[in-house]
């Protein structure tokens, strides 16, 4: 098997090499899922890449984020670069990547990142079929899910072995971007799984006084396979990645070689394993990250991944901050801050600490420099002591007198004589050059060309609101209800579609339904596929599908490109397959991938700006010849309750417990259903006050969503926003009138 560790920076690199790792992940400049304070460049993967090859190693280059339209340029710029350093492979997730670097660069390899929430055997097929060497499986399986998966595809899996791990399904959490305006999905998470939460009685919009306490209810604790590596032997997977771009040096060195020295002791006589183990364990004490569990490996453990009260920030806890203040000085932008600590740990000047404020949820690192006991300077304190530190470097916005905890971080990097080799070695390598002739004519053959388009695209799309006839057609309203009774509820607009969730209730009310009712309905109906599918439940699904086909239902949506593989086998002709907005997709290039793989349409995402769909609606006008002939609709999720998590784990602690509440008085629930324990906001999502521009970029379809609310509430309240009169709830409209980060 494979070890595969993160490199955040060459120091990473070379610490990862050393202690013996097969293979190494970096992230693509500007397109990775991790926000880096500073990006590899190309000379600099180019440098690791020949280093790692000359040394019998791989590297792979995570190009994870999903792109903008305006990001496209650069998305196929990187691809040209990397068809020349030649890299092991790339991994990605969005499919406008996939569908650009099979189309102008076959030869490089392609792996599916977590993000694409892979986990099930039929999903690693699809995305074998779809031209990916490699499937990083969701986190969220069991290894003996795992070695099903293995015995039924013939793709190469990778699993995560070690490392921090996501509350939500990775690829369906929206909780950050929604309500932080920052996309997990594109290396931006504020992770809001971390912050502390308090639960709310039924009915009261305070918090609680009774019963269970709040805490760190969705904080999960760091996955350690290291004691399972025997087992995971045994599941045919050929990579162990490590997790940890952002992670120190001192990090990946230690995890590293806690995991070299258990995996080359695996044929070791038990009582030598025990002390392998017991030296490893050590060396991941160092690497100062959270509590370990053994995830979802292991059935019947996933109780342990939460503990509500701890804070779930990686390093040791060496003090609790009682009082936050501000200095007095002339300047209040060089007035430092003063942390009141009661210290759990010692400490030292030069150390690098992280804050944890417990009333905003933020997270600020600094190296201490000052620090007092009773009134005096001091360079060293105990346990048990209370001294006030002076952080200079800390982001003024932290609230005065907040509190919070204090961890000790290792963020050192190794300065010896061979780490400056690497790095001499590196660094002398240049850049591939790249003819720009080339990716414009690309971008031409793609309908968008220069980046200065847009401007004038946008004064095209506007003739609307100048009096002039419309180019198109006014979309379509399509409802997506939990019961085809709800349908019955009136709106401003005419219904073309009614979205229905496919599940047993509704399959059954519909079978016993006479067809002729139904071809009397004045709107189509769409059956939707949940956005998360298990392994146990593809049976029914598989099932359901064929008796809806005999019934003479044709439509169906999607919430995962994997599941064309329930639908693409069936033969009926007048079969549409729609795509939900958990496709993920936000450029011009996945637009063409869903219509090659035969949908009749899909949404955009609803973490879009204005600008980006605009740009991208733009581009796919533009396409010419038999593009144009077959064009694929584009729809838009307009109003509803999107689940910001998707989870597998049913935490002990959410039992009996519904509505939880920030500490700045956000309120949420939990909703526990078979395939996923799902999160929502009270407060609605809306783009209503938005449709009539959002008309003119072309939209196809507009979906309403009223399946997660009371439905005559829902109606009066979706008929209000349309017509902006009277008492108009409130409302977040995501990053649309904003900036998608």
């Amino acid at each position: 098997m494979e070890l595969l560790a993160p490199a955040g920076s060459v120091a990473a690199f070379e610490a990862a090499l050393r202690e013996g790792a097969d293979a190494v992940y970096v992230g693509s400049p500007g397109l990775n899922a991790r926000a880096l304070s500073r990006d590899f460049t190309f000379g600099d993967i180019a440098g690791m890449t020949r280093y790692a090859q000359e040394q019998g190693k791989k590297i792979y280059v995570a190009m994870n984020s999903l792109v903008k339209e305006s990001e496209v340029p650069l998305a196929l710029e990187s691809l040209h670069q990397f068809a020349a350093i030649k890299p092991d492979a790339l991994i990605i997730q969005d499919l406008g990547l996939l569908y650009l670097a099979r189309r102008y660069f076959p030869q490089i390899k392609v792996h599916a990142s977590t993000l694409m929430t892979v986990n099930t055997a039929m999903a690693a097929t699809y995305f074998k079929q779809l031209g990916f060497e490699r499937v990083v499986l969701a986190r969220e399986l069991s290894l003996k899910e795992i070695a099903a998966i293995h015995a039924q595809c013939g793709v190469e899996l990778e699993i995560f072995i070690h490392g921090a791990m996501c509350f939500s399904y990775s690829g369906l959490c929206r909780f950050s971007s929604l309500h932080g305006g920052k996309s997990s999905l594109r290396g931006q998470c504020v992770q809001p799984c971390r912050r502390s939460y308090d639960w709310v009685s039924s009915g009261k919009k305070g918090r609680s006084s009774g019963g269970k306490k709040g805490g760190h209810l969705f904080s999960m604790n760091d996955l350690c396979g290291i004691e399972a590596l025997s087992s995971v032997r045994k599941t045919g997977v050929v990579s162990l990645k490590i997790e940890g771009r952002l992670k120190s040096v001192a990090y990946v060195r230690n995890v590293v070689h806690a995991y070299r020295l258990v995996l080359d002791g695996l044929d070791q006589p038990p009582d030598e394993q025990k002390r392998i183990l017991k030296e490893a364990g050590r060396s991941l004490d160092q690497a100062m990250g959270r509590k370990r569990s053994t995830g979802f490996f292991i059935s019947g453990q996933e109780g342990r991944l939460i503990q509500p009260n701890l804070a779930g920030s990686s390093g040791e806890l060496v003090g609790k901050v009682t009082k936050i203040e501000q200095s007095k000085g002339r300047s209040p932008k060089r007035r430092p801050l003063r942390l009141q600590v009661t210290l759990q740990a010692p400490l030292n000047n030069g150390d690098r600490l992280r804050l944890y404020e417990e009333k905003s949820g933020a997270r600020k690192s600094f190296t201490l420099r000052t620090m007092e006991f009773k009134g005096r300077r001091v360079e060293r304190a105990g346990k048990g002591q209370q001294v006030t530190i002076l952080a200079a470097d800390l982001d003024l916005s932290l609230q005065k007198g907040g509190h919070g905890l204090l961890f000790r971080v290792d963020l050192s990097a190794r300065s010896d004589k061979q780490s400056q080799a690497v790095k001499r070695k590196i660094a002398a390598l240049e850049e591939p050059m790249i003819p720009q002739e080339t990716i414009q004519r690309q971008l031409q053959e793609l309908g968008i060309g220069p980046l200065v388009h847009a401007a004038e695209k946008k004064k095209r799309y506007r003739h609307g609101s100048q009096g002039k006839t419309r180019s198109t057609p006014m979309p379509q309203w399509w409802l997506k209800v939990s019961s085809l009774e709800h349908a019955r509820q009136r709106f401003p607009f005419q219904v073309s579609r009614v979205v229905l969730e496919l599940n047993p209730l509704n399959l059954e009310r519909f079978l016993q339904l006479a067809a002729a009712r139904f071809e009397s309905l004045p709107y189509q109906l769409v059956w939707a596929l949940p956005q998360v599918m298990q392994e146990e439940q593809l049976a029914w699904q598989q099932q359901a599908i064929r008796q809806l086909l005999e019934k003479g239902s044709t439509g169906f949506q999607i919430g995962h490109i994997a599941q064309m593989a329930l639908l693409g086998e069936q033969t009926h002709r007048d079969l549409e397959i729609f795509g939900d907005y958990s496709c993920n997709l936000l450029n011009s290039p996945a637009l063409l991938q869903y219509q090659d793989a035969g949908l009749a349409g899909v949404q955009f995402s609803l973490e879009t700006d204005r600008a980006t769909l605009q740009q991208a609606l733009a581009s796919r006008q533009d396409l010419r010849g038999d593009d144009a002939g077959k064009k694929m609709q584009v729809g838009l999720y307009v109003y509803g309750r999107p689940p910001l998590f998707s989870a597998r784990l049913d935490a002990p602690h959410f039992q009996g417990q519904r509505s939880f509440v920030s500490s700045r008085g956000e309120r949420y629930y939990i909703d526990r259903r078979p395939e996923a324990v799902y999160a929502y906001a009270h407060m609605s999502f809306s783009l209503l006050a938005y449709t009539e521009e959002l008309s003119r970029m072309g939209l196809d379809y507009f979906v309403v969503d009223i399946s997660n609310g009371a439905v005559k509430r829902e109606s009066m309240t979706v008929t209000a926003l349309i017509h902006g009169r009277g008492d108009l709830p409130e409302v977040i409209s995501g990053n649309y009138a904003g900036v998608l980060a």
